[in-house]
């Protein structure tokens, strides 16, 4: 089992009539031969709820009406897919060593020979997945694994650097199995996502959040949910943070809104550094324009945006001062970067790096702010951080109107949304009118009336199984494929 069942699933859930084996291929990135023994697995998986994935010559694979009903009413993507996806024993390299890492975090050390049996795999093969965690681990955090024959493999890294590692681990992957899949190596629990619902987490970060005019974007939102209940249950575990630590400061009142709603929720109480700890955290996360800059902003942040629009402006002779807006929105987004750059947080909303060389204008203006953080702050700044300064610079003109009514459901930060706003503006600005914007969690618990005017959903998370609306689902960085497929949609609902 593994998550490309549940993409295919969903694809040809999403889909009209039928979808070619080789479409199918092109978009889950392997070849029509794994296509086909994907479907046969995924027709076994399927068979004791009496559904098939069907197919005809010429047309390719599809699900009839019935069928579909079924797997909606009855959830059976999550409860089943995902299900198979998370108990089974890790076999993607990836997935491995993932596992690996985690499993140090909760134990001193481990044989190399005891995660070979666990994983069924070699130790030669663990040995090499040992490696490449310890370059990620230097590279990203300045941590590293120590190695040796009589004490076996162990984390060189404090409580507060394992919280961390965690916070990266889960921040990796946005979908909710393999989110799950990774807690279960932590806690041996089953599903987070139920976890933070039930226990209305997410409530309590939104409402809270947004009272005290902070909108946070909706993957930073969840990233922090997870950060809230990972500190809980390694405080369960006997876990904690001191002052070994060395970390101080006092509590903004938003913090003190949620660490007094969570711990009535959760019945626990957390001490002052605990949540002084997870403060860092939520000051590292992407917020929306709208959130008050004054709480955002920093003197450092407000430096350093205002000497990078000058070198701009003297450099390349782009003037972005005119418009107040892009200074707020860079403030924005740099403010909580330089903290996740002293931290060592990892940004919450993963990007491609083909951005840069889609647009390598706005890239090279870009890397001049490498160069004003390191001057002023000592600080490097990562790719995925200049990618995303790359995409604020595409996105800060332009005006658009559209006539068909669209939501746009995404998770991602300002930039994001702005670059899908911007690029579906300028390729569809005459044929749609983009009204509605909502995180995955808003839309999942939108009331249905609301929802009325909405005809189509452009969307970077899956939500067959929650819509009958049509949608798109899109890569954050807008790919030239996303934009044929809202293409297509659109021609065919025109002349529908």
């Amino acid at each position: 089992m593994n998550r490309r069942y549940r993409d295919i699933l969903s694809i040809i859930l999403n889909t009209d009539y039928c979808i070619t084996g080789n479409e199918l291929a092109r978009l889950c990135t392997v070849s029509i031969r794994t296509i086909r023994q994907d479907i046969k697995e995924i027709n076994v998986l399927l068979k004791k709820y009496n559904i098939e994935i069907d197919s005809g010559i010429r047309k390719g694979y599809f699900l009839n009406k019935n069928n579909k009903e079924i797997l909606k009413e009855n959830n059976i993507i999550r409860k089943v897919l995902d299900y198979e996806y998370i108990i089974e024993i890790p076999n993607l390299p990836l997935d491995r060593q993932m596992y690996i890492v985690l499993k140090l975090i909760t134990k001193n050390c481990i044989d190399v020979e005891e995660l070979s049996e666990s994983l069924y795999v070699s130790e030669a093969t663990v040995n090499k997945d040992i490696v490449l965690i310890n370059k990620w681990l230097k590279k990203d955090l300045k941590l590293g694994i120590s190695y040796s024959l009589n004490n076996g493999v162990k984390l060189e890294a404090n409580e507060n650097e394992k919280r961390n590692i965690i916070s990266w681990v889960l921040s990796m992957k946005t979908n909710v199995s393999t989110i799950s899949k990774y807690w279960s190596y932590l806690f041996k629990e089953k599903d987070v996502i139920i976890e933070t619902r039930s226990r209305s987490l997410y409530h309590i970060v939104s409402i809270e959040t947004k009272k005290y005019d902070y909108y946070l974007s909706g993957h930073s939102a969840q990233i922090l949910c997870y950060e809230i209940l990972v500190a809980v249950k390694r405080y369960q575990l006997g876990f904690n943070l001191n002052d070994a630590d060395d970390i101080s400061g006092n509590l903004m009142p938003v913090m003190i809104a949620i660490r007094k709603n969570v711990e009535k929720e959760l019945g626990v109480n957390l001490s002052e550094i605990e949540w002084l700890n997870l403060q860092q955290y939520f000051k590292s996360k992407q917020f929306l324009y709208g959130s008050n800059i004054r709480n955002i902003e920093t003197e450092d942040a407000i430096s350093i945006v205002d000497e990078f629009l000058r070198t701009l402006h003297d450099k390349f002779k782009l003037d972005l001062r005119a418009n107040p807006v892009n200074r707020q929105k860079l403030v924005l987004y740099v403010a909580p970067m330089i903290n996740r750059l002293k931290y060592r947080h990892c940004i919450a909303n993963g990007i491609s790096k083909k951005v840069t060389q889609t647009h390598k204008i706005e890239f090279k203006m870009a890397t001049e702010m490498t160069h004003i953080i390191k001057r002023k702050l000592n600080l490097n700044m990562n790719f995925i951080e200049l990618s995303y300064i790359t995409i604020h610079l595409v996105t800060m003109c332009g005006m658009w109107k559209y006539k068909l009514n669209t939501a746009i459901v995404c998770d991602y930060d300002e930039s994001i949304l702005s670059f899908i706003k911007d690029k579906v503006g300028s390729a569809f600005g005459e044929k749609i009118n983009v009204f509605r914007i909502y995180d995955y969690q808003e839309f999942m618990y939108e009331k249905e009336e609301n929802l009325n005017e909405v005809e189509f959903i452009i969307t970077t998370s899956t939500i067959a199984d929650i819509t009958n609306i049509p949608f798109i689902r899109i890569n954050p960085e807008i790919e030239q494929n996303d934009m044929d497929m809202i293409s297509e949609y659109i021609d065919n609902h025109k002349g529908n």
